[in-house]
């Protein structure tokens, strides 16, 4: 890594000094060469005069750069001329900068040819969008992309993608056939334009815009979108429509803390003024813009029409964990992003791309992903709570369900979420807490965070995520996985307290989830019976038959092997975990498509579930004893040992047990689960019914 120290106030007047020399060498090769025209002569120095001149002017850039590098590292704010703004402390002396922050002259040489193409292309130039194409794998190099939007400058950046706009919508007006490509190529050159505008915003040992650049872009953000035919079109919709593009660079945490969170504090002022922020399809001739590209952004049709600038911004965040915890961890943004936005979202992916960032955010082991799942949790729950009713014969209902749907698009992403914090679901209907204080959303237990969540909290949630099949298929699946991992870690261990609390409480847990999802489906008009089928299927395919892998070798390298087999189990987390285990069940041919037979209730299916854990882990753990094992047909090898139950055929498994009935150590009192999952039930429609609006 190399550094130079430098004085940025002497850095500032030799690039001053380089730049007027510069011009004044090039005025002096003008007038050379006209009084030498004039002559009728010629001479080869006017030509040296002038490269020198030129030669000196291309210096100026990196000298101010340096400069610009020297002040940045010093904390020293800068005017847009670079001059420290008044009241600033200039520290005396050099200052050291890295060499690797500084643009290499091809490169800003080359970055300005490539500008004038962007905007060329913009207006409907064929050749410059052709010229463009050559350019394509540089803008994820940080030096000319840095170089290329600097040219450009954030003004012209929010200004492209409204042109753009506005040349579709007169397309569409004239009733041209060549939108569709049209749309086609102003998505590559704004995809071109995202990728430069990504890479040269992300931090580190690499060249990139200074803040002087991204306060700029914000004060552009907010200002009216010049030469548009439309006046007060906000630039932020404009840089909306330029999020939207799928960039090759993801967008850094640095951009997300800086011009992402002022986007949410316009649009939260712009909503404020205005109401809503319209998503203009192509039927609506009101406006004189239209989707530049071919972006889709309502949840229920496949009509083009204009991003919704936060959707945009949010859809973005979800590259990375820092980029959306900088969005969504800052102030209030996530209430306003779930609670006061409701009706902008409504209008468009109704919460989906919020919910990504949400699951990107919040499904870590961190501090900051259990506090905000904790929030989330509440605010939703918030929302959902008057939407709750109690009939008057006591049950439970939902009213209106369909006003909840506004914010349809998180529930896939809240039902992973909450998935993945299985732990501290199952410990917040231990513990029943009541909702904790802002101070203490997140504890410590045995060196890990635990997220506080309220189990009134998480009901509410429950009875709205469970209402969309992806969001459910996640919590049942996850919460399957967690008892896997328990059961068999408390048999592995021997460990029969751990064992019977296990039971307990992850059955309790699936009877809240279970509960949850009839409520939620009946109340959209589903009978009861549908709403169990999902995980009855589950079941009968036998996911409590397939033992978790290595963990048979727990016994034979002890603790510490345990432990780590188990993390390795969930390390992608409990829904990924649970869908595995569904993926190995349900098995072709005459294996245990179905396990147990056929379960009248859910109640029924939660006891056979157990009796599957139990059965599976006996086996992996050889915890049984091997008594009047040869012979059987559910064995193999010499000594015998036990198949494992996941790979027996019907017949085999029914042998098995009816054996194990006799010989197993695991203790058999499977009625416990089918009443636990009663209380959980039971535990779901009182959280509810407290919360709920009396209509007895």
């Amino acid at each position: 890594m190399t550094y130079s120290s430098i004085d940025p106030r002497e850095m500032h007047r030799l690039g001053a000094g380089v730049q007027t020399a510069g011009r004044d060498l090039a005025d002096c090769a003008a007038q050379l060469r006209g009084l030498m025209d004039m002559l009728g002569v010629g001479h080869p120095g006017v030509a040296a005069i002038d490269r020198a001149g030129r030669w000196l002017t291309d210096q100026a850039p990196d000298l101010y750069r340096r400069r610009d590098l020297a002040y940045e590292a010093e904390g020293v704010r800068v005017d847009v001329f670079g001059h420290p703004v008044a009241g600033a402390v200039v520290p005396p002396g050099k200052v050291r900068i890295h060499e690797s922050r500084l643009i290499p002259a091809e490169a800003r040489a080359a970055a300005a040819l490539a500008a004038p193409l962007f905007q060329a292309a913009a207006n409907g130039d064929a050749a410059a969008l052709k010229q463009l194409a050559a350019y394509r794998e540089r803008m994820s190099d940080p030096g000319f992309a840095t170089a290329l939007v600097e040219e450009l400058g954030p003004q012209l950046i929010v200004t492209l993608p409204a042109l753009m706009a506005q040349r579709v919508r007169k397309a569409l007006a004239a009733g041209q056939d060549s939108v569709e490509a049209m749309r086609r190529d102003n998505g590559e050159v704004l995809k071109a334009l995202s990728t430069a505008l990504a890479t040269a915003t992300t931090p580190g040992e690499q060249p990139r815009v200074d803040v002087r650049f991204l306060d700029e872009l914000k004060r552009q953000g907010r200002q009216p979108v010049a030469f548009l035919e439309q006046e007060g079109v906000p630039g932020y919709w404009a840089l909306g429509q330029l999020l939207a593009s799928r960039p090759a660079t993801p967008y850094s945490a640095w951009f997300m803390s800086t011009v992402g969170l002022d986007l949410i504090r316009w649009d939260r002022d712009y909503l404020r003024a205005h109401g809503v922020l319209p998503l203009v399809n192509d039927r609506d001739f009101t406006y004189v813009l239209a989707a530049p590209a071919d972006t889709r952004p309502f949840a229920d049709s496949a009509v083009p029409g204009t991003v919704d600038p936060v959707a945009a911004l949010l859809h973005q965040a979800r590259a990375s964990r820092d980029g959306a915890q900088a969005l969504l961890r800052h102030g209030d943004n996530l209430k306003y992003l779930l609670h006061d936005r409701r009706p902008q979202w409504a209008q468009g992916d109704r919460g989906e791309a919020l919910g990504e960032a949400m699951r990107t955010a919040m499904t870590g082991a961190d501090a900051d992903s259990k506090r905000l799942a904790v929030l989330a949790t509440r605010f939703v729950a918030d929302d959902v709570k008057p939407s709750v009713s109690v009939g008057a014969d006591g049950t439970i209902q939902v009213k209106e369900p369909s006003q909840l749907d506004a914010l349809s698009g998180i529930r896939p992403a809240m039902g992973a979420i909450l998935a993945e914090h299985t732990d501290d679901i199952v410990s917040a209907y231990y513990k029943n807490l009541k909702r904790p204080e802002d101070g203490q959303l997140v504890s410590m237990f045995d060196a890990k965070n635990v997220g506080e969540f309220s189990p009134p909290d998480i009901d509410l949630v429950l009875l709205d995520v469970t209402a969309d099949d992806t969001g459910y298929d996640a919590l049942l699946k996850g919460q399957i996985a967690h008892m896997r991992k328990e059961v068999d870690e408390a048999i592995a261990t021997h460990n029969r307290t751990y064992l019977e609390n296990a039971i307990t409480w992850d059955s309790i847990t699936l009877g809240h989830v279970l509960e949850a999802r009839k409520l939620a489906l009946v109340a959209r008009g589903k009978e009861a019976d549908e709403t169990d089928a999902a995980f009855k299927k589950l079941v009968e395919e036998g996911i409590g038959l397939v033992p978790i892998p290595f963990s048979g070798q727990v016994g034979k390298l002890g603790v510490k092997a345990a432990e780590s087999a188990y993390e390795k189990f969930v390390q992608g987390g409990y829904a990924k975990a649970g869908d595995w285990l569904a993926k190995q069940s349900g098995h072709e041919g005459d294996k245990t498509t179905k396990a147990f037979g056929d379960a009248s209730t859910n109640e029924k299916a939660v006891e056979q579930l157990v009796r599957q854990m139990l059965e599976s882990s006996a086996v992996a753990h050889e915890y049984y004893r091997r008594t009047n094992l040869r012979g059987q047909d559910f064995v193999t090898g010499d000594p015998p040992r036990i198949k494992p139950p996941h790979a027996m055929n019907l017949q085999e498994y029914g042998a098995f047990t009816n054996w194990m009935k006799v010989y197993s150590r695991v203790p058999a009192d499977l009625g416990q689960a089918k009443e636990h999952v009663f209380t959980g039930a039971r535990d779901l429609t009182n959280n509810l019914t407290a919360g709920g609006e009396s209509r007895g």
